[in-house]
């Protein structure tokens, strides 16, 4: 507090030396997602295409796998609601008049799990060096697609012992990513079984940034999200924003139930959580030139009794500061801006507005609370 503070020309200057190129693993695929500023992977996961209409009406822009598929029938759905699909590699998907739907090749679900044979029985994970082989596979057979891969909970969780022979291979993933496009995982902490890991959000972080470690420049992370059964609108918004704020680049939804019974589309079953769904798909939306945006470092430090992560872009004349609390417990953090002089700062989609003093502001948050803050870098009030 009270420190001298940057003009606007050197704050441009220490915006762009500290500056990180957003780059997209998708850009050299002519067949793949848009590459344009304007488009985030919303997905959804191994849903049937039939319910493409209701995704669509909640903010979803993929499908994410199809069960036994794909087919002519499902790829022909799709295309009928102008709805995306990443998904398995085979002949169909190669030559149907429909495949322009098909943004991604998707290798089997969770090989670093044991795999099931079967009988309710479970046998080996997935070799990695044989993950590498299918991904030179698919790649002989269609180079115009990114290629994407799922890991289980053992990118995050330390506790799980469910790769069989794989586990403890601490090389597996750095192996089994060579050649992918799009890295993913899933852990599910609201309906874990395991209690280090039962209600710990923390989790989507930590798995989300240790892909980014091992991802190279030109890979992309997503991350795979539940949004059924256990969890609260705001735990789904911590949830969702956690793991872009760490660097996700595409978010997919989990939306099985599997108690009372089986239900593929269990979401539908909590009106609360489609409300949610939809009100951070559109955030994410219209924010998404922003996220598309490069990263930035060094603008912002926070001090709070509550590990609060940030994120920090620039879009136009825009300061964008993303936290989120690491913790299920409240703070108060304060955030200090380097090289902005600021008065106030809007939080979106909250239609409230924070005071900057000397390029300092405080702010509440709940238990792994989150929150955006737009500030002008002209120095203006909102």
């Amino acid at each position: 507090m009270g420190r001298p503070f940057l003009s606007n020309s050197f704050a441009a200057l220490f915006v762009l030396l500290f500056s990180i190129t957003a780059s997209s693993a998708h850009e050299d695929y002519p067949n793949g997602f848009p590459s344009d500023p304007s488009f985030f992977p919303i997905g959804v996961w191994n849903q049937s295409p039939s319910r493409a209409p209701a995704y669509k009406a909640i903010g979803i822009n993929t499908f994410v796998g199809l069960w036994k598929g794909p087919t002519e029938a499902q790829l022909a759905a799709l295309a009928r609601y102008n709805m995306f699909a990443v998904t398995s590699q085979n002949d169909i998907g190669l030559r149907s008049v429909n495949r322009g739907i098909i943004k991604g090749w998707l290798h089997d679900d969770e090989p670093d799990n044991a795999q099931p044979i079967g009988f309710g029985l479970y046998g080996s994970c997935i070799p990695a060096t044989e993950i590498v082989r299918r991904t030179q596979e698919m790649k002989a057979h269609d180079n115009t697609r990114p290629i994407m891969i799922n890991f289980g909970q053992g990118i995050a969780n330390k506790f799980w012992q469910g790769r069989g022979p794989c586990s403890g291979d601490e090389n597996y993933y750095s192996i089994a990513a060579r050649g992918v496009d799009v890295l993913s995982f899933d852990i599910y902490p609201l309906s874990s079984p395991i209690p280090q890991v039962k209600g710990k959000l923390e989790y989507i972080g930590s798995g989300v940034t240790r892909l980014i470690r091992l991802a190279a420049d030109d890979q992309d992370v997503w991350a795979v999200v539940e949004a059924a059964s256990a969890i609260t609108p705001a735990q789904l918004r911590a949830e969702v924003w956690m793991a872009i704020i760490h660097g996700a680049r595409g978010i997919v939804y989990f939306v099985h139930e599997f108690a009372p019974t089986f239900r593929e589309d269990a979401i539908f079953r909590h009106p609360d959580v489609v409300r949610e769904v939809t009100e951070e798909n559109e955030l994410i939306r219209s924010l998404v030139p922003v996220l598309n945006s490069p990263n930035l470092s060094g603008m912002v430090a926070v001090h709070s009794n509550v590990p609060i992560d940030t994120m920090v872009k620039r879009y136009k004349d825009m300061i964008y500061v993303f936290a989120v609390a690491m913790a299920d417990s409240t703070s108060r953090p304060r955030f200090t801006l380097e090289g902005l002089n600021a008065i106030s700062a809007m939080v979106a989609g909250e239609k409230r507005c924070v005071t900057i003093t000397d390029g300092v502001f405080e702010d509440g948050f709940d238990g792994y609370g989150m929150h955006i803050y737009e500030i002008p870098m002209n120095g203006n009030g909102n």
